[in-house]
Parts: structure tokens; C-alpha cells; sequence
């Protein structure tokens, strides 16, 4: 599903350069759960943001169901990134003054669904998550893990092939963590290709193949 070949990612600061990424190599097959570890700074939150298309690499390629992504213009990556892609964050990224319902909603808005029907699929997929009696609550209004329910039902809004998880528990106690990270496992059950960014390897052992990256690069993999 996704490969990326010799993947850097370089920025330019005022007494030289930082390569943030160094020659990067992996596969990502369809229907795998895979973790992406390392400590902080090592590159995995760019790596994703890159397989993600919320970033360009700087050299290498990537390819996303055989795409060369470098190819797409803005529009047609902004296409995959709502149509293909899910995103669940640390922090959740509810907007604060629509409901549960409404948040998981909007990729389908921007994906031109109807009304009644974009609400129907939020409906169900609220329950899914275990939300069915909280989806007309505020965010505010939700625990933290309850936030990062709503986030991953709306990841699944547009039923993507790929669901990219950044620091998914890091806001959230460790029950509460374990919890979301069985809600996962269940959805890997179900078909959904998985990659979890973390630098918690208890977090990691819950997908099926872990990716070790350090200073930029891989420096393990099964």
C-alpha cells in the first residue's frame, strides 16, 4: 500500500542543514498494523506527516497504491489526504464548539456527502466507538479518551485504506491508552491498515510489526 525509496527530509537553518530524514526505505503492506518507534526528535511524526501527504520529502520517492505522489498536483493530494487517509493526533483536534456527531461530520462535508446521510454515517460510526449516548456532547463535555474515540471515528469517516495514528495515547492515562489501542486492534480485524507513530513500546507491541527509527533512519524492522 505504501513505499517509500530513499526518503530524505532536509531543512535549511541559519549555519547550515538539518536532515530531519535520512534515506528512509519501507512497505507498508494493505492490512498490516504496524508501529513506527523511536525516541524524540528521531523522525517518525516527519515520516508520517510525509506518508500522509501532509508534507513533501525534500529527495526519494513515495507511492501510495502504486501513485507516485511527488506527481499529484494540490488539489489531487488534498483528494487522497480526505478520501484515502485517516488522521488521529495526541491532541485530538476536535473543534471545540461542534459536538461529537458534527466533528466526525466534516470530512464528509468536504467530501460533498449529503446531509442526512453524512449524519447517518457519523451516527454509526459513533457507535462503533462506544459513543452512541455521548455523540450530541461538546468536546469539553468528554473525557480524554472519549476525544480520541470521536478522533478515530472520524478518521474512518470516508472508510480509508490507511489510518495513521500520531501519538494516539500520549494524552491519555494508561487504561485509558490500552482501551484505544484494543479499539485499534479490533479495526485491524476488520481490514484497516494500520501505522501507529509512538515512542511507548507497550503501545508498539500491539501491532503486528514494529519499525525502529533513530536519528532519521531505520534501524531495525521484522
Amino acid at each position: 500500500m505504501v513505499e517509500l525509496t530513499q526518503v530524505w527530509k532536509s531543512y535549511q537553518v541559519a549555519d547550515g542543514q538539518i536532515d530531519v530524514l535520512r534515506g528512509v526505505s519501507l512497505q507498508i503492506e494493505t492490512g498490516e498494523f504496524v508501529s513506527l518507534v523511536g525516541p524524540s526528535g528521531s523522525g517518525k511524526s516527519t515520516l508520517m506527516h510525509i506518508m500522509g501527504c501532509l508534507d513533501v520529502p525534500s529527495k526519494g520517492e513515495i507511492r501510495l497504491h502504486g501513485r507516485r505522489l511527488q506527481a499529484l498536483g494540490g488539489d489531487e493530494l488534498a483528494r487522497v489526504r480526505n478520501r484515502e487517509i485517516g488522521f488521529v493526533f495526541q491532541n485530538f483536534h476536535l473543534l471545540p464548539r461542534m459536538s461529537a456527531l458534527r466533528n466526525v461530520e466534516l470530512p464528509l462535508l468536504y467530501a460533498g456527502w449529503p446531509r442526512k446521510a453524512r449524519q447517518e454515517r457519523a451516527r454509526e460510526l459513533l457507535a462503533q466507538v462506544g459513543l452512541a449516548e455521548r455523540m450530541n456532547h461538546l468536546p469539553n463535555e468528554l473525557s480524554g479518551g472519549q476525544k480520541q474515540r470521536v478522533a478515530i471515528a472520524r478518521a474512518l469517516a470516508n472508510r480509508p485504506a490507511l489510518i495513521l495514528a500520531d501519538e494516539p495515547t500520549g494524552a491519555l492515562d494508561s487504561v485509558t491508552g490500552q482501551e484505544i489501542m484494543g479499539l485499534f486492534r479490533t479495526l485491524h480485524t476488520q481490514g484497516v491498515t494500520i501505522v501507529v507513530v509512538t515512542h511507548d513500546l507497550t503501545v508498539a507491541a500491539s501491532a503486528e510489526r514494529t519499525i525502529h527509527i533513530r536519528d532519521g533512519q531505520v534501524v531495525s524492522e521484522p
